[in-house]
């Protein structure tokens, strides 16, 4: 599979990575954190510079985090330039090479005989 992204979004749809279930509207769901004060201070700081919350700055550092390793063993990101280069080298395949394919054929030096 690939997954696409533009400009380094993920585009696409949970059921491709996550197993099915009825999901709840709302914010039914609570995270807790075990911290130290320098781990608190560091994310007070963070929330602040970005003028907003603690709980949100953690929120969409922690899901794009997991957007990141979700795709990392899912999919391909690319721009909309590689997009087309993909697409491009697709319909044209490569001409036929003979001495690669009769490399390919020939016996593997560490096989056995």
């Amino acid at each position: 599979m690939i997954l696409v992204c533009w400009d380094g979004v993920p585009i696409f749809e949970r059921s491709w990575f996550l197993p099915q279930r009825k999901l709840r509207t709302g914010k039914a769901k609570r995270i807790v954190l075990r911290l130290t004060e320098e781990q608190e201070l560091a994310f007070e700081q963070a929330a602040m510079v970005q003028q907003t919350t603690v709980s949100q700055f953690v929120f969409n550092n922690a899901l794009a985090a997991a957007y990141d390793a979700i795709s990392e063993q899912s999919g391909l990101c690319v721009s909309e330039g590689q997009w087309r280069t993909i697409c491009h080298e697709l319909d044209n395949p490569p001409k036929s090479n003979p001495a690669l394919r009769k490399l390919l054929k020939s016996k593997v030096v560490f096989e056995n005989s």
